[in-house]
């Protein structure tokens, strides 16, 4: 993300995003508390809907099933309660790496994600 980027932020979408590229430096299921509040929605390309105590759950199976998942985020956008957060992402698939990208829209209440909306093209993980 661009200076001019960062700077046109609220402090809290700056401070979240720092948390979410923290999270994917080293995730787990438990470090899900860390950025999604537990009653928040979660609305997840091709898995579903859930809340955010589920998605600690959710995010443990996700990361046992897919071998050397890496997402990394590259830019973000935000006003009000909204922050767009576009990623790139990698996992093995068939012992070959297999990247996609993808969107995540964040409505942040208090520090806390209380919604998120994951969007990628799941046919790439097929």
């Amino acid at each position: 993300m661009t200076a001019q980027a960062t700077s046109t932020l609220s402090a809290e979408h700056r401070e979240f995003y720092e948390r979410f590229k923290s999270f994917w430096a080293n995730p787990t299921g438990p470090r899900v508390a860390e950025i999604i509040a537990p009653d928040a929605t979660i609305h997840f390309s091709g898995q579903g809907t859930f809340s955010g105590a589920e998605y600690v759950e959710v995010m443990s199976g996700l990361l046992d099933q897919m071998d050397g998942l890496e997402v990394t985020a590259i830019d973000c956008a935000g006003e009000g309660e909204l922050l767009y957060i576009f990623w790139n992402a990698s996992a093995l698939i068939d012992g070959e790496p297999r990247p996609y990208h993808g969107v995540d829209r964040f409505r942040i209440r208090d520090g806390m994600a209380r919604e998120e909306y994951i969007i990628f093209d799941t046919s790439l993980l097929a």
